[in-house]
């Protein structure tokens, strides 16, 4: 088990099938292992998936309405009709507007272009912007990566003479809007071979057909879109990529070189991550925080200055992007975490002064740091509340706000992602209504998500050969993963932060026969402490070559690290116990989640020491707390097994430190006890002072004998005046029991016993069961 995920080894496969494989293929196990893993499980299959060529492409006349789409482009080309495409505002978007455009000017066609701005027009044919063009006097629109939800617009555009051709892929809606061709790969009762075609997939099989030819200079944009769109990189969009990838490198178009560049990025090792992690956030953050028509410029110039000069603007627009998404999440963090603290399984974020558009990248973080259901909102300059939600595959984030849908203002999505607009003062009562659902209340929140990973290999197996051999199955992306690792076998490490100013990211070095395997951790800073306190038994992560000075360097990007088993871990009915019990020091200050304090005085000492800590009195905690650390010790297990009770632990690490050991390991026999008191009745005239040599002769220690007196005191079996120690006339036979000091102490045994003493199994066994 990690320290984010449960990992699970994926399916084991048949060995005499890797083995034939192997020999008929000349690929090594572990490449052979992934590709069943993938569904592909012949020969032919895994020679065709391995070498993606344009004559895997297929006729771009499957599609449906190819023809009545090209035949009435042609008519608007060779009769000089004014006609513009109409794309959208991000990279998928984008990319498919240059091509189409490209491809329309190469047969002589003039045609222009208009990009929605994302506030005022929002996502779609806008019936405003519509009558603006028809008013312009274009006698054809030609939509790109929209329109099949455009009815409005399009049913004015048939009204009045304009013809409309729809090249889309995105959900059909029951009722198609009226269009001379609607061109989508999922159209029904047609069966096209590539229906996970995005928008630019679209937008180049149009081109194709247009320019009765495999347009090869634009393939570099159909990856673009087809990678930004995170579409499934399997059939035809596998052999986009490829292509695209191959394009970049050895022809770059300008507009990508200058962004590249911007990115220090190396267009002869240019990469599919390169345009999901560098290229398509740039081209995306037009269409956030300025013009998404800037992207089209950018891509379709051929004049140096002019692609330098946006490539840098577009870069600046870019880290602006970045700086609002970081302020945005950190001030809708402390929010969620307040609404968390009442038990809301829902999250729902306002505030007025938000951007509008980083609120999509904010509300994923937020799910991806809380596990739960995250919608983010902004004002508006209409004054309404406009937001963009994220869930998870556990809640069905559509159907769970549809039962609203007449009180919004506007409303779409898909059961994982949405958009919306609503009054605001509606929002507070939307955050208490739809957490009192049924689905969500009993949604199930963990922690700890579940994982695979792809193969198990022991370092010595990592190598630049290896890498090469998996890059085989590349351009990796949706549905067809990087591999995951877990790496074994190394004999030591050494972690550190990444940078010096910020301790947000991890540096891992990973040491085998005096050869070192770097790791890097994004965002896995919080586990230092833990990591440098138990050491690693494994790490999970996929391998990358770094081009630093130009020499290739192999390194893991790190998913998450395996620790020692010094520190023992438990996972009993979805509940993770770690044990913190037996180590000297634990760098409080570093840990990310929950402190729980059983005595208020400890409390306020590790306050003092760490003011910006999350920590809480076990009397006083916040309402659906799912995880955290229990720092000290219980005066007795009630205490504790009422915080176990109490809530549904994902996680609880224990610690149970404390200051006075002595007292919880405190054991006096009754023979003891009894010789005491005999010798305070035997001896006249002592006094306190004398109680460290009385101690001394009893073969007891200071503590032991001063705990003694105060129970003989409690018992009224010694009285003590003015400092001297005396035996009252009238002694009443009571056991030792009936003294509170006798009482407390043997619940501090039963503390120390069972949480301290006990082996850590046997003490998660007891907490599972006391708790029902």
């Amino acid at each position: 088990m990690g320290l984010l995920y449960r990992w699970n080894a994926q399916q084991v496969l048949n060995s005499e099938q890797i083995k034939q494989l192997c020999q008929s293929t000349k690929l090594s196990a572990p490449v052979i292992q992934l590709l069943l893993q993938r569904g592909l499980d012949t020969t032919a299959k895994i020679k065709q998936f391995l070498n993606p060529n344009l004559s895997q492409l297929h006729d771009p006349y499957l599609l449906h309405d190819m023809s009545s789409a090209v035949r009435r482009i042609n008519q608007a080309i060779t009769q000089h009709e004014k006609m513009i495409i109409y794309g959208d505002y991000d990279a998928d978007g984008i990319t498919s507007t240059v091509i189409l455009k490209t491809a329309i000017e190469q047969l002589g066609g003039q045609v222009d272009y208009y990009l929605p701005d994302r506030f005022t027009d929002g996502y779609g044919p806008n019936l405003s912007r519509y009558q603006k063009l028809g008013a312009a006097g274009y006698q054809l629109i030609i939509t790109v990566d929209n329109g099949v939800s455009g009815m409005a617009a399009l049913s004015w555009a048939r009204d009045q003479g304009i013809d409309v051709v729809v090249t889309d892929h995105h959900k059909l809606p029951q009722q198609l809007p009226p269009a001379v061709a609607i061109v989508h790969p999922q159209y029904p009762q047609t069966a096209y071979p590539c229906p996970a075609l995005c928008g630019a997939g679209v937008a180049f099989k149009v081109a194709t057909a247009l320019l009765q030819r495999i347009p090869v200079e634009l393939l570099d944009l159909a990856a673009i879109g087809t990678i930004a769109d995170v579409v499934d990189l399997v059939d035809e969009n596998r052999v986009l990529v490829a292509g695209g990838l191959q394009q970049i490198q050895q022809h770059p178009r300008l507009g990508i070189k200058q962004l590249a560049q911007k990115a220090h990025l190396q267009i002869s090792n240019f990469s599919e991550e390169d345009i999901g992690f560098q290229i398509a956030p740039r081209l995306n953050a037009l269409g956030r925080l300025d013009q998404a028509a800037k992207g089209v410029e950018l891509l379709a110039s051929t004049d140096e200055s002019t692609t330098h000069a946006l490539a840098q603007e577009i870069d600046h627009i870019n880290q602006k992007r970045k700086q609002l998404c970081q302020e945005v999440y950190e001030q809708a963090l402390v929010m969620a975490n307040a609404q968390i603290q009442t038990g809301a399984k829902f999250l729902v974020i306002f505030d007025p002064n938000w951007h509008q558009g980083i609120l999509g990248i904010v509300a994923g973080r937020i799910l991806q740091q809380t596990k739960r259901p995250t919608l983010v909102l902004t004002q508006n300059a209409q004054g309404q509340a406009v937001g963009s939600g994220r869930s998870e595959a556990n809640l069905d984030l559509y159907a769970t706000l549809a039962p609203w849908k007449e009180k919004f203002l506007a409303f779409g999505g898909h059961a994982q992602a949405c958009g919306l607009t609503m009054e605001v003062s509606a929002v507070a009562d939307l955050q208490i209504q739809v957490n009192q659902l049924p689905n969500v209340q009993q949604l199930k929140i963990t922690q700890f998500p579940r994982q695979s990973y792809d193969l198990a290999l022991d370092i010595a197996q990592i190598n630049l050969d290896l890498y090469q051999q998996l890059r085989q199955l590349a351009p990796f992306g949706h549905a067809n993963a990087q591999p995951v690792l877990r790496i074994t076998g190394f004999q030591t490490s050494r972690v550190q932060y990444l940078g010096k100013k910020a301790h947000t990211h991890l540096k891992i070095n990973l040491w085998h026969q005096q050869q070192c395997l770097e790791a890097i951790g994004f965002n896995l800073g919080s586990q230092l402490p833990v990591i440098q306190k138990l050491g690693l038994n494994a790490v999970y992560g996929t391998l990358l070559i770094n081009h630093w000075h130009n020499r290739p360097r192999l390194q893991v990007n790190l998913s998450d690290v395996e620790i020692l088993q010094q520190q023992q871990v438990a996972l009993i009915q979805h509940q993770r116990f770690r044990d913190w019990r037996n180590f000297a020091e634990i760098e409080f200050n570093q840990y990310p989640d929950n402190l729980i304090f059983f005595h208020q005085k400890n409390l306020r000492q590790f306050q003092k020491k760490y003011p910006q800590s999350k920590c809480y009195w076990s009397q006083q905690l916040p309402k659906a707390l799912t995880s955290g650390m229990l720092v000290d010790r219980p005066a007795n297990l009630t205490e504790f097994l009422t915080i176990c009770r109490q809530f549904q632990w994902d996680q609880l690490d224990l610690s149970f430190r404390t200051q006075y050991p002595q007292y919880y390991q405190l054991q006096l026999s009754k023979d003891q006890t009894q010789e005491c008191l005999k010798y305070f009745w035997a001896h006249h005239d002592l006094t306190e002072n004398d109680l460290p040599a009385i101690a001394s002769y009893l073969g007891l220690t200071d503590l032991e004998i001063r705990v003694l007196l105060n129970m003989f005191v409690e018992l009224k079996f010694i009285k003590i005046n003015q400092g001297v120690l005396q035996r009252p006339l009238v002694v009443n036979k009571v056991p030792f029991s009936q003294s509170s000091t006798y009482r407390q102490l043997q619940l501090l045994k039963e503390v120390q016993t069972r949480l301290i003493e006990s082996k850590f199994t046997d003490l998660v066994q007891w907490i599972v069961q006391s708790s029902k």
